[in-house]
């Protein structure tokens, strides 16, 4: 009789504990739940939520060799041979057009003025979609030369030069574009184990002495896109088809 009261004593108590057990689970499982339904809702521009969500898919099937051929964009020959070497296509004036990996001097972004900030800007060539040639001055100067030993007059030797005077345009990945000044900075492009270059993105250029304006050759635009590079050589292999032999 004694162990039948202390049994139905003891009852309440254990309901007391389960209900205070529930009710301190209750708030921290309900926060789990909309956290991870939050989680599933988040946009897919969340970089670190993809990155949390992606997991190892197991394999269903050995790859076959058509698949493994086609996996690396970048094959042995066609792997930049230096880090910050960008795809794309050199334009000449002349209109030569010199496709292959493009890069300037090591460790060195572009150094541009922009005359909107006035200030000048560094700009890394990765973050470049295209730079084109701006000509605001073209002309011949003439050419003078003291009229003696210690005279202060010059006189004109009846001889001339080309000169231009650039600014290029800048086009960046984030759709801006920036105008100005470049002070002298040098461009070169590999391809097949070949350098062309360096060709020097000018703020003012001269031609020798008695040279024509259209003879003194610059860089018009610089297009970095892999598209465009391997069109450009895919129409070179072409064009080199269908030449004849001699």
């Amino acid at each position: 009789m004694r162990k039948f009261t202390t049994y139905i004593l003891a009852l309440p108590a254990a309901i007391v504990v389960a209900v205070l057990v529930t009710t301190r689970l209750g708030p921290e499982t309900a926060r789990a739940q909309v956290s991870a339904a939050t989680k599933k809702k988040k946009k897919a521009s969340n970089l670190d939520f993809w990155l949390n969500e992606a997991t190892t898919a197991p394999a269903s099937r050995p790859a076959d060799k058509s698949t493994t051929a086609g996996g690396n964009p970048f094959s042995s020959k066609e792997r930049p041979f230096r880090g910050d070497a960008v795809p794309g296509v050199i334009e000449m004036s002349d209109g030569r057009q010199l496709p292959g990996w493009l890069y300037t001097t090591r460790d060195k972004p572009w150094v541009v003025f922009d005359p909107v900030l006035e200030r000048w800007r560094q700009i890394p060539f990765i973050t470049v979609l295209s730079i084109t040639a701006v000509v605001t001055e073209e002309k011949y100067e003439l050419q003078w030369r003291w009229k003696g030993m210690g005279e202060p007059e010059k006189v004109f030797t009846g001889r001339k030069f080309p000169y231009r005077r650039f600014l290029w345009k800048f086009r960046l990945i984030d759709g801006s574009e920036v105008k100005g000044a470049v002070k002298g900075q040098p461009i070169w492009v590999r391809w097949d184990n070949k350098s062309t270059g360096p060709m020097v993105l000018h703020e003012r250029d001269k031609g020798k002495i008695d040279l024509k304006l259209e003879d003194v050759h610059y860089v018009r635009k610089i297009v970095v896109s892999t598209k465009m590079r391997d069109a450009v050589l895919e129409d070179r292999k072409n064009q080199s088809a269908t030449r004849p032999a001699r």
